[in-house]
């Protein structure tokens, strides 16, 4: 495009250039956004001269706007030629990397473990010299590279500087992570006339001031415009968008093409490839008879590619979209079917036969579920899920094509890809189902939205999933217990639905070595299972499995039991981290938040609350990222920050609360300590005893017994004598024990001992419903919780 381009550009050519002469030591990222053919590739050249004399290293990759993107491709292009200093990684992400790239065999790689390794190679490669890594058209990258750019851009370490375009109107996680922006708009008049003098010397003025009016300071435009309106006999330019223009324009250009040149640019435009070779191969079988690379030399005559060192490539990305739509459907497929011909690559055949038809075909169907496996054997989720959508709409029968689109759901799932599932549900529905994959398909759907708090119906609907399922998948019939089981813990579904949820699980005694069994008894009934579930907690064997031990801390941390909760966590936390496990490591962060803070560990509980919460954005778990939200503002209240505690949690209630009695109850309980630490003794009281209460929203089996040690203060010091109005035990009906029996035969020796006149006294008879203040889930050690925990130094009110 030349440095006409450029002229009009100071403003942007002077911020490329403090940010490459200011790198920050921690890196820098900047997104330039800008309509098609605004001169965003242009500035990009000019950050690569100015990198190159400043002694930085340049990496680059571009996405191409093609239907058969091939995984990791813009990520092979980015770090190709750094990939033989990969022995500087540690021995599990050096494994990941070379995996992605199909260098070495072995179990698939984590995704988030691959990140993890780009940035590490980029950070080492850095170390000797900076790096500047341009991305050019981000919005064509293939999911994995767009993924991993993206998470780079986060973690940038070292004087590592990312510019990075991207077309104005697309969307994608890097347009939305929040980096510093620049937008690139038209030219002014001045500089406008100026291309144009460059370019066109031979227009009148008035034909110079129409063009500018059409270019709208477009440069590629001010530059194609006048041959676009030289060529219409009538001098005039259709009423498009200035990109249909130019696309119709380059569209016109290979239309005047001869036929083989034609072909050629058609085969070029479908292949995301850019071999010679391959292109002039798949254009002989296209046209039956062989061809040599002269073959593009009208195409270069007429600026539409350029070939050079065996690559073949269009001037502008306009040009290959202008020729793929003056090309008919059928055009396209025969240019698709030509390339699977002639392609060794099993993968990338089976991709251009599946763009070759509009089906069905079974045969294609089931290789692109092939496809689907390599794809994950490379960590490759996201081309694995466009493989299965694409295997499921060429797939005949019904049955199948549905159990296809649970398979895409799934992996979805496991990139916490919402919006993904979502999609691939509502195909999947109007499938003719089997009843199993019919129980996958609300299991999937309950993963993400967890629906009306205290909906009982949908626990007994999910129960009944379970009970059809078990015979057949014991397995999925726990998954969709576990489901039920944390509707129960997440809000109050009454007492019934807890007794369905826990007679479904106690009808799979096959599966009690499970975790999930556990977790499922400790969700729905954390104070009337305390002892099964802690009991056999403590006989299983922890082993090395990051997600089990999760699985397990859920369990314990479910019935409080909150030292053991952290040995857990600790263990899981340190496997997910060496396995680059992010999503189910932020689960584990917003646990072990919660659990340093109910064992008064503030400081650790702060430690690992920022990590927690930037790790539930970046992996798209907006739940976690709420429970993390709302153990912040308890957090801030333990601290005595009472303004910032009650600002926060009117925040959570309105924007992740949402009636769910779990969140909540922490909430009231930052209420209570707020107005406790102010002296309001009695006020915190009655805040603290809505938690205890079955009728309130904040009504919570297990933290009520978080509560119970400030209630008692609160009463003690507000003089609060006479137990409340009994009622209904808040645990009845699920069991054979009542509550107050089943805290007192799990009760381990007082963790929190009664200290000062009338302290045991006023810890006793204050619960609704008579629970008794058993000590099982008060796992506040004395001299941490307390000592951090200023606002009981508040003086006692006198009795009424």
């Amino acid at each position: 495009m030349g440095a006409a381009v450029l002229v009009g550009r100071d403003r942007e050519i002077a911020v490329l250039a403090r940010l490459l002469e200011r790198t920050p030591p921690s890196g820098a990222v900047l997104l330039m956004l800008g309509d098609p053919g605004i001169g965003k590739s242009s500035l990009l050249h000019e950050a690569e001269s100015r990198g190159r004399a400043r002694g930085f290293r340049i990496l680059r990759l571009a996405g191409v706007e093609c239907e058969a993107t091939l995984p990791f491709a813009g990520l092979h292009q980015m770090i190709g030629p750094v990939l033989d200093q990969v022995s500087l990684l540690p021995r599990h992400e050096r494994e990941a990397l070379l995996a992605a790239f199909g260098l070495v065999e072995g179990l698939p790689p984590e995704p988030f473990l691959i990140n993890l390794a780009v940035v590490d190679l980029l950070a080492a490669v850095a170390a000797d010299r900076p790096v500047l890594v341009l991305a050019d058209d981000v919005q064509w990258l293939d999911p994995q590279s767009h993924e991993v750019l993206t998470f780079v851009g986060r973690r940038v370490a070292g004087p590592v500087v990312i510019v990075a375009v991207m077309r104005r109107g697309h969307t994608g996680p890097f347009l939305h992570a929040g980096f510093p922006e620049l937008p690139v708009g038209g030219v002014d008049d001045g500089a406008a006339a100026q291309i144009l003098s460059a370019h066109a010397p031979g227009l009148s003025p008035a034909e110079q001031r129409r063009i500018r009016r059409e270019a709208l300071g477009n440069p590629l435009a001010l530059r194609e415009l006048p041959i676009a309106l030289a060529a219409l006999p009538s001098g005039g330019l259709r009423p498009l968008t200035l990109s249909d223009r130019l696309e119709h324009a380059f569209a016109g250009r290979g239309a005047e093409l001869p036929s083989a040149t034609r072909d050629a640019v058609l085969v070029a435009a479908v292949d995301p490839a850019d071999d010679l070779a391959e292109i002039i191969a798949g254009t002989s079988a296209l046209r039956g008879e062989p061809v040599t690379p002269e073959v593009f030399d009208p195409a270069q005559a007429v600026g539409l590619v350029t070939v050079s060192k065996g690559r073949v490539a269009f001037l502008h990305p306009l040009m290959r979209s202008g020729i793929l739509q003056a090309e008919s459907l059928a055009r396209h497929q025969s240019a698709h079917r030509a390339l699977a011909h002639t392609l060794d690559d099993v993968y990338r055949r089976t991709w251009h036969s599946a763009q070759s038809i509009v089906g069905p075909d079974d045969r294609i169907a089931d290789a692109l579920e092939a496809n689907a496996a390599h794809a994950l054997s490379r960590g490759a989720v996201f081309s694995a899920i466009n493989d299965l959508e694409r295997s499921a709409q060429l797939t005949s029968w019904s049955a199948l094509r549905g159990h296809r689109l649970l398979m895409a759901a799934g992996h979805a799932f496991g990139m916490g890809r919402e919006d993904v599932v979502h999609e691939l549900l509502q195909s999947a529905v109007r499938t003719d189902l089997t009843d199993l994959d019919r129980a996958r398909m609300e299991w999937l759907g309950e993963m993400f939205d967890y629906g009306i708090p205290g909906d009982a119906a949908r626990v007994n609907e999910l129960c009944d999933f379970a009970v059809r399922s078990a015979p057949a998948d014991p397995d999925l019939a726990l998954d969709l217990l576990l489901a039920a089981a944390l509707r129960c813990w997440w809000a109050d579904t009454g007492p019934a639905a807890r007794a369905r949820v826990v007679a479904c699980v106690d009808r799979l005694p096959e599966t009690a070595g499970d975790p999930r069994y556990l977790a499922a008894l400790a969700a729905v009934e954390p104070v009337l299972r305390a002892r099964q579930v802690i009991e056999a907690l403590t006989r299983m064997p922890p082993g090395d499995d990051g997600d089990a031990l999760r699985v397990m801390s859920l369990a314990v941390h479910g019935v409080g039991h909150m030292a053991l909760a952290a040995e857990l966590l600790a263990r899981s936390e340190v496997i997910l981290r060496r396995q680059g496990r992010l999503g189910l490591l932020s689960q584990v962060l917003t646990t072990q938040s919660w659990t340093y803070v109910l064992l008064g560990d503030l400081v650790r509980a702060a430690d690992v609350a920022g990590e927690g919460r930037r790790l539930a954005a970046e992996t798209g778990q907006p739940a976690w990222g709420a429970g993390q939200l709302v153990c912040d503002v308890l957090l801030k209240a333990f601290v005595g920050d009472a303004q910032e505690a009650l600002r926060r949690a009117i925040e959570a209630e309105l924007r992740e609360a949402r009636g769910r009695n779990v969140m909540l109850s922490g909430l009231q309980l930052a209420r209570g300590l707020v107005s406790l630490s102010a002296g309001r003794n009695r006020e915190a009281y009655q805040t603290l005893r809505a938690i205890f209460d079955p009728a309130e929203p904040s009504f919570h089996q297990r933290n009520g017994f978080a509560s119970l040690m400030f209630l008692a203060d609160a009463a003690v010091r507000g003089g609060t004598r006479r137990p409340p109005r009994r009622r209904p035990r808040a645990g009845g009906g699920a069991g054979g024990d009542s509550t107050g029996d089943a805290v007192a035969d799990s009760a381990r020796p007082p963790l929190v001992r009664p200290r000062g006149p009338g302290r045991r006294r006023g810890r006793r008879g204050l619960l609704p419903g008579g629970a008794a203040a058993g000590p099982v889930a008060l796992a506040v050690r004395p001299r941490e919780g307390r000592a951090g925990i200023r606002l009981l130094a508040a003086p006692p009110e006198p009795a009424p």
